[in-house]
């Protein structure tokens, strides 16, 4: 298959032509919508908290104005559309993080950062409170502990629990001091790869395919993040990319597929065996598999033994990886004598997690209720051109995850764990629409990509709830205490009622603050009172505060100076 440079030029708006897998008909699309709407409706009325109170009337009203402008929109042809302006459009997350938010919405996000600022520091881990005062008791890491970060008691460091290909993303980017930027440099290089595979794959307006991705709000919202799902998509890109040069003709490039996958299993392992799968196997029926399969192999080597060595280097075995030595100390647990790890792999109902998955699907994509369901068809249809990876990756992914016990965050509209298959259904949606009447397609996509802004600016009053929640503590230390080293600020046990919630919101100081100085913020527990925690790391010449939560989301709250005298009388709840 030869690069189609010229395709934007020669596109030719008018009936459809015959093409692969023929003219797609009004009847069809409408069914299509129809089953891409289902699973929302099944979610809802299976889970109260499966959408956020607008998702369904938002995504319903988009799919509203679709029809209208199938019916009513002007004849602009969408080869003359400017779809230069995605790598413009790609900015705005970065510039809305900036404006609005006070920090990470995850904790996942908080771990990997914490891992990329210790490597940018040229360490791999940290000391527990233990190492910095050897003498002090073994529950003192308590009064530090942060989610996703696993204390190793018995060499007295921490270090995150996850695989660490996202840390190394963001590590150089950490040197320069905007670590963010990480975020965006892979946003840009997804649209510079959606442009290559459109071409590819010889669609006949390859820019717009790329500007139908930028401007989806599930793309929109993810890159508001630097979550791990941000960098194993441009990897995930270019493996198709390399997986379509290879399987037609030109062995070299399994190399390049090879260490793509090898990327994606080094940032998620389960994404990225699935990955490899799936282009292994379909690579084993193509008649260059002599050649190209064991290159993939060789490619993916190199990531490989870095995986291999990380798992070596902090749990003494090749094979257990940080992320099940957390797992299977820290739970969460089922229920029961046994106390076995609910936090792993395989652990979900699967037709539960099929479901919400599906529910979220038919929301996000585009924005409009039910344009998963063209996605999903026009992948199938893509199999003419791609072999088939395109949707055998965007099916087998779901399964697989839909056995875990986590849907994934919900500040992010879409189903997380599946953001890397957004680019090929992108792609398998316009392929679609390029053989529909010319008023579908100009009206379908047209309506997705005006409104991704819209439904993107609608969840985005809950992304910046989740940072000023989870950042508050910080917000109001840096407001009222500036960089005053000798502050001391002792976090309530409970948030909202909630203990659990109060820990999984809250990130204290790390234990170094005590020797390098700065406000220090410490978690108090029912054992970790402020007069112990005073006592044993020896705060006495220090001036406390106790931060009072806020009783709104513009509410970040306040501090209240506090002395060890008055404690038993008006402790920190």
């Amino acid at each position: 298959m030869q690069e189609n440079t010229n395709a934007a030029a020669n596109y030719v708006e008018g009936e459809p032509t015959p093409s692969d897998g023929g003219p797609v008909s009004p009847r069809g699309l409408m069914i299509a919508l129809g089953l891409g709407s289902l699973p929302a409706f099944c979610a809802a009325a299976w889970d109260d908290k499966a959408f956020q109170v607008w998702d369904l009337p938002i995504a319903g009203a988009v799919l509203a104005l679709a029809m209208l402008f199938v019916r009513f929109a002007k004849p602009i042809p969408l080869s003359r559309m400017p779809w230069q302006w995605a790598y413009l459009v790609v900015i705005a997350p970065v510039l809305a993080v900036m404006i609005s938010l006070d920090g990470p919405v995850t904790n996942d996000e908080r771990a990997s950062m914490l891992q990329a600022e210790l490597m940018a520091s040229g360490e791999l881990s940290e000391p527990l409170i233990g190492a910095i005062l050897p003498n002090s008791p073994p529950d003192l890491a308590d009064a530090f502990r942060r989610r996703q970060v696993f204390e190793d008691i018995e060499n007295g460091i921490r270090f995150s629990k996850y695989a660490p290909g996202t840390a190394f993303a963001l590590t150089p980017w950490t040197l320069l001091g905007s670590p963010l930027l990480a975020t965006l440099m892979a946003g840009v290089l997804n649209l510079w790869l959606m442009l290559r595979i459109a071409r590819r794959l010889g669609l006949r307006a390859p820019g717009f395919a790329t500007l139908l991705l930028a401007t989806s709000p599930f793309f929109l919202l993810v890159h508001t993040s630097m979550q791990s799902e941000v960098f194993t998509t441009p990897a995930v890109l270019v493996g198709y990319l390399a997986y379509l040069h290879a399987r037609d003709g030109q062995p070299k490039w399994a190399l390049l597929l090879g260490a793509s996958s090898g990327w994606v299993f080094l940032t998620r392992p389960l994404t990225g065996v699935l990955f490899a799968l799936a282009a292994g196997l379909l690579l084993l029926v193509n008649r260059n598999r002599s050649k190209t399969v064991p290159m993939a192999i060789l490619g993916g080597l190199p990531p490989l033994a870095l995986a291999l060595w990380w798992n070596h280097h902090f749990t003494g075995s090749w094979t257990t990886s940080v992320y099940e030595l957390y797992a299977t100390t820290f739970g969460p647990f089922f229920p029961g004598p046994e106390r076995l790890p609910q936090d792993v792999y395989g652990n979900g109902d699967f037709l539960a997690g099929m479901l919400r998955q599906g529910g979220r699907w038919s929301v996000a994509f585009g924005g409009m209720l039910g344009a998963v369901g063209l996605a999903f068809w026009g992948a199938w249809r893509l199999r003419v051109r791609d072999g088939g990876l395109a949707i055998t990756f965007a099916v087998i992914l779901p399964a697989a995850y839909a056995l875990h016990w986590y849907a994934g965050h919900r500040a992010y509209l879409g189903p997380l764990y599946l953001f890397e298959t957004l680019g090929l259904l992108s792609l398998g949606a316009f392929f679609l629409l390029e053989q529909a009447p010319v008023a579908w397609r100009r009206g379908l996509l047209l309506t997705m990509v005006s409104a991704g802004g819209a439904v993107f600016s609608a969840r985005w009053s809950l992304v910046v709830e989740e940072s000023h929640l989870r950042s508050a503590p910080q917000s109001v230390v840096a407001e009222r205490l500036e960089e005053d080293s000798n502050a001391v600020i002792f976090l309530p046990k409970k948030f909202q009622g909630s203990k659990e919630k109060g820990f999984k919101y809250w990130t204290p100081s790390r234990p170094t603050t005590i020797t390098d100085g700065g406000p220090l913020i410490l978690r108090t527990t029912g054992r970790l009172t402020p007069q112990r925690l005073i006592q044993d790391l020896g705060l006495q010449e220090h001036k406390f505060y106790r931060f009072i939560p806020g009783q709104s989301a513009d509410d970040r709250g306040t501090l209240e100076p506090w002395q060890p005298t008055s404690t038993q009388a008006n402790p920190p709840r």
